[in-house]
């Protein structure tokens, strides 16, 4: 009897360390990409030795100003930093400067739900009478939009400053300088809580009308990957030092970077998207006629065009009038961080452009 008992007590106790085995298998890959995740998280700063501005300088206390009259509405500012930045690749006048600005912000939301974005997604579920695409879109939606809330975020942006006098911040011309464009600054501004309700209500709309397979695509993997293989470079514009060896790289490099965060997050080479081929490194800005990524994602629905708020990170955006693609990195539905290549830039703030000028491109997963 005491040998059966002791039996069953060794069963028993292979059978839970069976058990332990299997949970451990099926949870490592899940905490290996939080971890990694987590520990780019960290990689945001600049990627060479430089310090800020220090406090109360002319330059610091006018974008911390800024900064509120960009994000006030929506965010809390706890810091602001200032670097001098100058340009490697274009000229400019003695009037005029460029700075680098870390901006530490938080959403002012306590919950997920109180997001405009999100109350505008509920409107329409309950529009569509709880259609199951449209609780589905709904659900992942907002599991994708709750790490935000309460969290400290970190933007980087690249500003051009014309001065009418030198050194005086009053009456000055201030634009983006994050790509070659110039762009005013103010377009980084989020758009009204209306406007942000009526992405969430058109993004859902969408997909109730819109019948597609899903994709097996990790989002988290991609941003890992872009976060990796991207850096902020002061005062050159990129730093291939930082970028993957074990690609082939180009003067135009960005449509090359995009391709490559896509394939890390799990979409497969084919017999025309591959490295080194045209679909790859090319951008298929609507500018061109030549195909590229930005096409081929589309034309095969693996990504889908979509609003500014409603888009993935793990997405991707092609700016039209000067084709360029950026990679998506985060996106709590009011303010787009991006990566990307050529011009090099880590976690930078994309404006809010119409979709005339950008198309913002989310995984169809």
């Amino acid at each position: 009897m005491e040998k059966k008992a002791k039996k069953a007590k060794l069963i028993f106790v292979l059978f839970i360390i069976l058990l332990w085995i299997v949970v451990i298998l099926k949870l490592y890959p899940i905490i290996k990409e939080f971890k990694e995740a987590k520990e780019s998280e960290g990689k945001h700063d600049i990627t060479v030795k430089a310090k800020p501005k220090k406090e109360n300088t002319r330059e610091e206390i006018f974008f911390k100003k800024y900064a509120e009259s960009l994000y006030s509405e929506y965010y809390d500012i706890p810091d602001v930093s200032v670097y001098d930045y100058i340009p490697d690749d274009e000229t400019y006048g003695s009037n005029e400067k460029f700075y680098f600005v870390v901006i530490e912000k938080k959403l002012k939301f306590n919950s997920v739900y109180q997001l405009p974005f999100v109350a505008g997604m509920k409107k329409a579920v309950e529009y569509f009478k709880n259609n199951k695409k449209a609780l589905n879109q709904y659900n992942k939606r907002t599991t994708e939009l709750k790490k935000y809330i309460g969290k400290n975020q970190i933007e980087n942006n690249i500003f051009k400053i014309t001065f009418t006098e030198k050194d005086n911040f009053e009456n000055i011309k201030i634009e983006i300088a994050t790509y070659h464009t110039k762009i005013d600054a103010f377009s980084l501004k989020p758009p009204e809580s209306d406007e942000l309700m009526q992405n969430g209500f058109d993004f859902i709309k969408y997909h109730v009308n819109t019948n597609s397979k899903k994709v097996d695509y990790n989002n988290a993997a991609a941003v890992g990957y872009a976060n990796k293989y991207a850096s902020n470079p002061l005062n050159m514009s990129s730093d291939i030092s930082v970028w993957n060896p074990e690609y082939k790289t180009y003067d135009n490099d960005c449509a090359n970077y995009v391709s490559q965060c896509i394939y890390a997050g799990g979409i497969s080479p084919t017999a025309a998207w591959y490295p080194e081929s045209l679909i790859w490194i090319r951008t298929g800005s609507p500018r061109y006629d030549n195909s590229g990524v930005t096409t081929y994602m589309q034309n095969k629905k693996l990504f889908y065009a979509t609003n500014y708020s409603a888009v993935s990170e793990g997405g991707f955006i092609c700016l039209t009038k000067e084709s360029h693609v950026v990679f998506i990195t985060s996106n709590d539905s009011i303010t787009i961080l991006f990566n990307g290549h050529t011009n090099d830039r880590k976690m930078v703030s994309f404006p809010h452009l119409n979709e005339s000028e950008a198309i913002y491109l989310s995984p169809n997963n």
